[in-house]
């Protein structure tokens, strides 16, 4: 949602996961660009610098924390001259700025992540079509394990996060998933804001929610089995 909000400013760039491992092959193609998963250099890095700042003048991206350590040993690797991640960043991409997002609650992220894998269904639009698919649709089952691992992933998503910026001294916006959910124009308005750029944040999303009452009934019975 709010990578879409930002990218429909006209002003944000257009932030995507440009370097999640997965989607990486896929981009160089479309770039015409030579790049794989394991092996992507300069060539790509200014690709994704051009798609990403969309003609605005500013870049953008989206990254996980599990995907960041590989991300900036090969981004050091092609700027050795580098000191840290953050300059790394400032040095490939003009990236000043960080928004830090993420959901209080936890329970909830981990069944919604369990559901759209095993569902393949992770976006819709605004008009509740589909938007992003990742698997012919699969009746989505029950499974604490899965919930549980989930729960794993995103503390140490959490931790990640938070050990680096304190390591680096950078100071994010922070934003959580509820806050944009129930004001996304006054949250856009802050991202907007924190990157100093100036206009109107008066957008309505153009993805639709996801959760419905089958993401209450498994967050309230991993809660009655003893979850968070």
């Amino acid at each position: 949602m709010l990578c879409d909000l930002l990218r429909r400013t006209g002003r944000a760039g257009a932030p995507h996961s440009l370097f999640r491992p997965a989607d990486i092959g896929a981009y160089a193609d479309e770039w015409g660009v030579a790049a794989s998963e394991q092996s992507w250099g300069r060539a790509y890095v200014e690709a994704a610098r051009r798609y990403g700042d969309a003609g605005t003048g500013c870049f953008g991206m989206r990254i996980m924390w599990r995907d960041m350590a590989g991300f900036l040993d090969r981004l050091t690797s092609l700027f050795p001259e580098c000191h840290d991640g953050p300059d790394c960043l400032r040095s490939a991409f003009g990236v000043e700025r960080y928004v830090h997002l993420s959901r209080k609650d936890v329970v909830a992220e981990a069944v919604s992540l369990v559901i759209a894998q095993q569902s393949g269904l992770w976006h819709r639009n605004a008009d509740g079509s589909e938007r992003e698919r990742t698997k012919p649709h699969e009746q989505p089952h029950y499974d604490r394990a899965a919930i549980v691992s989930e729960l794993q992933m995103l503390h140490n998503e959490a931790v990640g996060w938070r050990s680096w910026f304190a390591s680096n001294g950078v100071q994010p916006l922070t934003l959580t998933y509820e806050e944009l959910a129930d004001g996304p124009s006054r949250q856009l308005a802050r991202v907007l804001d924190h990157l100093g750029l100036t206009g109107s944040s008066a957008l309505q999303p153009g993805t639709a929610r996801l959760a419905d009452d089958l993401n209450v009934e498994w967050s309230a019975r991993f809660r009655t089995e003893g979850g968070h």
